[in-house]
């Protein structure tokens, strides 16, 4: 990451989900004239950083670099975030049963049900029921049913999945994972929405 084109590094929102603490450390000295910040951000936990903390109003806004940096509005750009739950249970479902509460999804065959830990309580938008794609067990399958509070539904359709097992959500496409931008196109919500959404609730890693 760098400011080839960019003077400012916008860090609103979390930094779009992905920490703004870690990121802005990971981007101090690499050039950047100021980070962009929140109103509501402490920037106290921010002070022992050498880029200058700005608001979005006293910049020229054509200079702000936001969801390029983290890989949210191109297929081209390596996308910063993966976000995985683990699957709770796998569960054997006949034709005819209807799925989570409202019954939007309904099985037209024998099949098997993933329940995936984490709903729109971890920041998991309600509008990916339905629609958005998981990697399950090798496969990409589609979370089916109505996202609720902490957890949803995938219907396998033959991949092999267990317990223990991990979901993507959505992650590297290159790696042959959903892209955040799948998700994008899914919902009609901007991927830079999408992930500003995930909450603290998802334990995150660095590397």
């Amino acid at each position: 990451m760098g400011s080839e084109t960019a003077s400012y590094a916008d860090l609103r929102a979390d930094a779009y989900g992905h920490g703004a603490l870690r990121v802005a450390e990971a981007l101090d000295g690499e050039g950047y004239e100021g980070f962009i910040v929140s109103p509501e951000l402490d920037r106290g936990s921010l002070s022992h950083l050498r880029t200058k903390l700005l608001d979005a109003d006293s910049v020229n806004s054509d200079k702000i670099t936001g969801g390029s940096l983290f890989g949210l509005t191109d297929r081209a750009y390596r996308p910063a975030m993966r976000v995985s739950a683990e699957v709770l249970a796998v569960k054997d479902i006949g034709p005819g049963e209807g799925v989570s509460y409202g019954y939007s999804y309904v099985t037209t065959r024998q099949t098997q049900l993933a329940l995936v830990g984490v709903g729109y309580a971890h920041g998991v938008v309600r509008r990916a029921s339905n629609t958005a794609p998981v990697l399950l067990g090798g496969q990409t399958r589609t979370i089916v049913g109505a996202i609720s509070m902490d957890q949803f539904s995938v219907d396998l359709l033959g991949a092999e999945v267990a317990p223990g097992d991990l979901a993507i959500l959505f992650g590297d496409p290159a790696l042959g994972e959903p892209s955040i931008l799948d998700w994008q196109h899914a919902t009609g919500l901007r991927a830079a929405a999408i992930a500003s959404r995930m909450s603290p609730r998802f334990e995150r890693s660095y590397t």
